[in-house]
């Protein structure tokens, strides 16, 4: 009998000791650390997203995020594997419904539905619409606006006695006096589609305001003589020698180094690369304004950047939600207006960089001839990708023009 009485004694303090065993390791769990992966789809938002998360990191000190930063060209080829693998990362970068990328996403299940778990109160219906297919919200919205603008060195300029340019004859006539002194007019990274995008929607909308607002209301066609004059007149300026040599072999990052280095007058490119040019050149002297319409005016194309997905099979959704919730607040978008040196398009979102003071003023805004071709999309059709697979083509004569805005049109609404 007291042998038994030992022998329950003993299975007693065992099961004790097992139970404060188990508990500590529900203690532990509580308190482990859990790490988030995200993925940024260019190296130019690498400052800003890395800023943002130390901050969010600070705030939530039980989650770690790491960051991967991708190029554009393999960017949604890559997420496409992994998310094929079940291996995606926790959140993702998409740019919305400007293509169809995310629209295949949602159908793929692949992307957590957002809808009322952010606060996107501040936010404007035009920067919302990025991110909602069928009502659903799917990405965290954007707080900047990436517009495009012509940037001039001021040093070289001066030299020349030139000044930014009335109207678009003005602006012609500083490219061929830059020419004559043997100075490039302009970087152009002509290899790279969207270097030809943001060099091409400038031009378009200078020469041809009017077509982007009938174009915006679906009131005109991608086969337009206007779109075709904004074509040419790209081509034309290559034909002239306004590139310089070799540009159908420079890709984005040789065409900003180029501008920073001072091998070339000036560039056409995105808003966001204004901090690109101060990294690459702290004593480069630069100024920056709006490709101007013949009759002087200045328009600015307009676009909202978009954020980031959450991974739907995350095995971390509560802090994958916390951090995307975080990005969409306007503490994190004025880290990314600071480190950008970006346009803000959130109302208490501020900017004193003069150069991005320079950027945005403008007399008109018109939409992005990229996003018309996202929203007026036939049914399976994608024109944003033949845009993005061909316009390289365009450049180097394997397509005319007539056959380039064709193809486009026909797989236009």
């Amino acid at each position: 009998m007291k042998k038994l009485g030992i022998i329950f004694i003993f299975s007693l303090m065992l099961a004790l000791t097992f139970n404060a065993f188990a508990g500590g390791n529900k203690e532990t769990k509580k308190t482990e650390r859990v790490t988030l992966t995200i993925w940024e789809h260019t190296p130019q938002f690498e400052a800003p997203l890395k800023k943002t998360l130390e901050n969010f990191m600070l705030k939530n000190p039980n989650i770690k995020v790491e960051y991967e930063i991708k190029t554009p060209d393999q960017y949604y080829a890559l997420l496409a594997t992994t998310i094929q693998a079940g291996e995606a990362p926790d959140l993702f970068w998409t740019n919305g419904t400007a293509t169809t990328d995310l629209a295949n996403l949602v159908k793929q299940d692949a992307v957590m539905d957002l809808t009322n778990k952010i606060d996107v109160s501040a936010y404007t219906d035009m920067s919302m619409k990025m991110t909602k297919i069928g009502g659903k919200q799917y990405l965290t919205p954007g707080a900047t606006i990436g517009t495009r603008a012509v940037y001039y060195n001021k040093d070289i300029f001066k030299k020349y006695g030139l000044q930014e340019p009335k109207n678009f004859a003005d602006f012609e006539k500083i490219l061929e006096t830059l020419k004559a002194n043997k100075v490039v007019p302009i970087s152009f990274g002509g290899m790279f589609s969207w270097s030809i995008l943001f060099h091409f929607e400038p031009i378009l909308a200078a020469m041809h305001p009017d077509w982007l607002d009938e174009a915006t209301a679906g009131k005109a066609r991608v086969n337009d003589p206007r779109v075709k004059a904004a074509f040419n007149k790209m081509l034309e300026w290559g034909e002239k020698g306004y590139y310089g040599s070799g540009y159908l072999g420079i890709d984005e990052g040789g065409q900003l180094l180029a501008f920073s280095k001072g091998e070339a007058a000036m560039t056409i490119t995105g808003s966001w690369n204004a901090n690109t040019f101060n990294k690459n050149n702290p004593d480069l002297k630069i100024g920056a304004f709006q490709l101007p319409t013949k009759d002087g005016k200045r328009p600015m194309v307009v676009t909202y950047d978009t954020g980031f997905c959450i991974y739907s099979k995350t095995e971390h959704p509560q802090e994958a939600l916390r951090l995307a919730q975080y990005l969409a607040s306007k503490e994190s978008q004025q880290i990314w207006i600071n480190e950008l040196k970006a346009v803000p398009g959130l109302a208490g979102i501020v900017t004193d960089d003069p150069l991005i003071t320079d950027i945005v003023k403008n007399d008109l805004q018109v939409n992005s001839f990229y996003t018309i071709l996202g929203d007026f999309a036939k049914e399976g059709m994608a024109p944003t990708q033949l845009w993005e697979q061909d316009n390289v083509k365009l450049l180097s004569g394997k397509y005319t023009v007539d056959q380039f805005v064709h193809m486009l049109d026909k797989a236009m609404k």
